[in-house]
């Protein structure tokens, strides 16, 4: 047992005439429990002796050669301890000493040589941070103590050898600047700040090479690495801001990156969407609500309707560019993606465009017209296409093939640069760079726009959109459409191809608590469970809320009912593999993949852990960048994300048999069907609402919840716009600042 831990004693040293006896007395009662120095020169001191605590005896002063107090005892220890190496021992001595007396005398010396020493340990094992927190201390104790300035001069060197070396200058600068507070003029701080400078000072003279020959890239690259080495340099900053005014440049922090590929407005890819306003311009955009259905705009020109719905007019307005081939937009490029995208043998064939158009035709240049087998209520909604004229062969000095504003640069791992496309007529202030950067957690991302090392974050966790309120510098802004979450289940593989199934699903998953943990207590408006695969809108007075049915309530959690369910999934399962000479012992669990994002993996986590619970084990599998257009078939349930805009159009595309979900019952077939005959909005809500009701009965989807995605941006960046449908809507019309923050 550890001397403080035992009971307490004190021991009284007698003089040579008592044979030098040492008695192991009950603590004594002295003044302040001090030894008084000199002894008295007459009287007696009242001791009991720890092994004969009944009795009490008298010890003449003159007859005592010392006394050692029970505290003496325990730093006398503990510095024996620190002698031997044995360091850890000997904190929890003067862990006590300083609990139960903190002005010892020989204390403060005592822990002044166990700092030392512990600083020596952690230096000789490579631990320089935890040297340094101990030399820090001791310095702080006794800043003349001989020897501590130096050693704390060896472990801050260390510390920022390795964070230059990882190519964090940041907090090597910190180092440095922390040492210089607790020792002005240090040889170490004046060594390394002297190599920024050096360094700081050839990049500052290669920017001005740079810009001097009009690459006005590379000096933005010279002069973001002069900030990030040496912010201080004289004339560093006012060289690059003035790069930025000459070459804005935004970086956006993203927690889901995009594949290198993917069609343009996609259902339930996040990451797909915001990366496809970058490279692509369709026909026709989505750019807001109406009371009655979407609002479009036509980046390339004007769109009017024309014989009572039965005709669409493209007006192309002159000099359109384009990043294939040479030439400008034209009627017979457009007609030619009109007709393509009717021909089952194209790749571009779309088969809601297929059953609605009856033939093409160009009055001139720049107008072509198509002509509608039956009146469509938002016909605009059809042409989300991208148009680029195919000429055999890409334009060898420009861009790879690409009708948007930017072009891809180069990408790494955490990192895809985008650059203007000098195909594109880019708006004056317009960023000449987009930087994507990735952050695999929200709160990483959230420490960069505090510090300015991003200007955007893409998409916020709900969970922090309350810290993010508080911050001044920091907008934070709903986008227009919220964001409906919902399992795809496989309809080929054995349990999810059971309706009973599908059900169990619904009833085993406590949907309103997973909601309340991903909303921390929070309710933003528009978020709430779903009983069908639409949007209800944010409120009941929403336009988007057309296809949704408010009569019919979510399914509740009832975890014995989804136990039965998958009860009599489980045998018919088996009674089927049975049959076919197949062991039921085999049966898999069920595989659920979900995007690599932080959302998404709380959710599946939680709906792992309570389908466990109704006797439904799960795997979860976590998806690289780029989710499959349909659900892969090894996998029996997709997480999936959707942004259906215009649900007359997307209902197709989420529950047809060439859908999502990647099958559709005979009645959902009927019933997609009867919505495209449907003429007017009072038909096409009503239909859709049967669809809803239909998707609740069949359960082709699991509905999940509604959130209300936001995302925020630095106020210094000005044009981001109000509520839009995707981060990129209104691009061309950024305005970053011209003033630098350094990264």
């Amino acid at each position: 047992m550890p001397l403080f831990e035992q009971e307490p004693y004190d021991l009284i040293t007698l003089d040579k005439q008592n044979d030098s006896a040492v008695l192991k007395v009950m603590l004594l009662d002295l003044p302040g429990r001090r030894v008084p120095d000199p002894f008295p020169k007459g009287g007696k001191l009242e001791v009991r002796l720890l092994e004969r605590r009944e009795s009490t005896y008298e010890v003449p002063w003159h007859a005592i050669a010392g006394i050692e107090l029970f505290n003496d005892l325990v730093l006398k220890k503990a510095r024996e301890l620190v002698q031997a190496g044995r360091l850890d021992e000997a904190y929890d001595y003067f862990h006590f000493l300083l609990d139960d007396d903190p002005k010892l005398p020989g204390l403060d010396a005592a822990i002044e040589d166990y700092l030392y020493e512990e600083a020596k340990t952690s230096q000789r094992n490579g631990q320089y941070e935890d040297a340094l927190a101990m030399l820090r201390e001791l310095f702080e104790r006794n800043s003349q103590r001989e020897g501590v300035a130096s050693a704390l001069g060896l472990a801050t060197e260390k510390l920022v050898e390795g964070y230059v070396a990882a190519d964090n200058y940041w907090t090597a600068r910190q180092m440095l600047r922390n040492l210089a507070e607790l020792v002005p003029d240090h040889p170490v701080v004046a060594k390394w700040e002297g190599q920024f400078q050096q360094e700081a000072a050839a990049l500052l003279a290669e920017g001005r090479e740079a810009e001097q020959a009009g690459r006005l890239r590379d000096a933005h690259r010279a002069g973001r690495r002069l900030m990030h080495i040496w912010p201080d340099l004289p004339e560093g900053k006012q060289f690059i801001d003035s790069i930025q005014s000459q070459y804005p440049r935004v970086v956006v922090g993203v927690t889901l990156p995009a594949a290198d590929a993917g069609e343009p407005g996609q259902l339930h890819d996040w990451a797909a969407r915001r990366r496809s306003r970058l490279l692509c311009r369709t026909l026709t955009e989505f750019v807001g609500r109406t009371p009655e259905g979407g609002k479009y705009h036509c980046p390339v020109g004007e769109i009017e309707i024309e014989e009572l719905g039965l005709r669409l007019a493209v007006k192309i307005a002159p000099d359109q560019s384009q990043s294939v081939g040479a030439g400008g937009l034209t009627g017979y490029d457009v007609a030619r993606q009109l007709l393509a995208m009717a021909d089952p043998a194209d790749p571009a064939y779309r088969l809601d465009w297929a059953e609605w158009l009856d033939r093409v035709s160009v009055r001139d240049v720049y107008r072509v017209e198509a002509d509608l087998r039956r009146p469509h209520v938002r016909p605009e909604s059809l042409l989300r296409t991208v148009v680029v004229r195919d000429t055999g062969r890409a334009d060898s000095d420009g861009p790879p093939s690409s009708n948007g504003p930017y072009v891809v640069e180069s990408r790494s791992e955490d990192e895809v640069v985008y650059v203007v496309n000098p195909h594109y007529a880019a708006g004056p202030r317009q960023p000449k760079e987009i930087v994507e950067r990735y952050f695999g957690k929200g709160s990483e991302a959230i420490r960069a726009l505090q510090r300015r090392q991003i200007d955007v974050l893409d998409r916020v966790n709900p969970w922090d959109l309350e810290e993010l309120g508080t911050l001044e510098s920091v907008v934070v802004e709903p986008y227009a459409v919220p964001v409906v979450h919902c399992l795809v289940p496989n309809p080929n593989r054995p349990f999810t191809a059971r309706r009973g199934f599908r059900r169990a699903l619904v009833y085993g998953i406590h949907r309103e608590a997973i909601l309340n943990h991903l909303l921390r207590g929070q309710r933003p408006p528009g978020c709430q469970v779903l009983s069908g695969p639409f949007s209800p809108g944010i409120s009941r007075d929403d336009p988007l809320d057309y296809a949704y049915d408010h009569s019919i309530e979510p399914r509740g959690y009832e975890p014995q009912l989804a136990i039965g369910l998958a009860q009599v999934a489980l045998s018919e399962v088996a009674a089927a593999m049975k049959e076919q000479g197949i062991d039921a012992a085999d049966i898999p669990e069920l595989v659920l993949a979900h995007p690599a994002h932080e959302i998404a993996r709380v959710a599946c986590t939680s709906i792992q852990r309570q389908l466990k619970l109704v006797d439904i084990p799960v795997t979860l599998r976590e998806l690289p960048a780029g989710l499959p257009g349909r659900i892969p078939d090894d996998v029996d349930l997709l997480y999936v994300e959707l942004t259906t805009e215009e649900p007359v159009v997307d209902a197709r595309r989420l529950l047809g048999k060439d859908g999502i979900a990647g099958s559709s019952s005979n009645f959902m077939s009927q019933a997609l069907r009867q919505l495209d005959q449907a003429t007017d909005w009072a038909q096409v809500a009503d239909r859709l609402r049967r669809i809803h009701r239909l998707a609740y009965e069949e359960v082709p989807l699991v509905p999940l919840w509604q959130l209300t995605d936001h995302f925020a941006y630095d106020r210094a960046l000005e044009g981001v716009g109000a509520r839009p449908v995707s981060l990129y809507q209104d691009v061309e019309a950024w305005q970053p600042a011209t003033r630098y923050a350094a990264e």
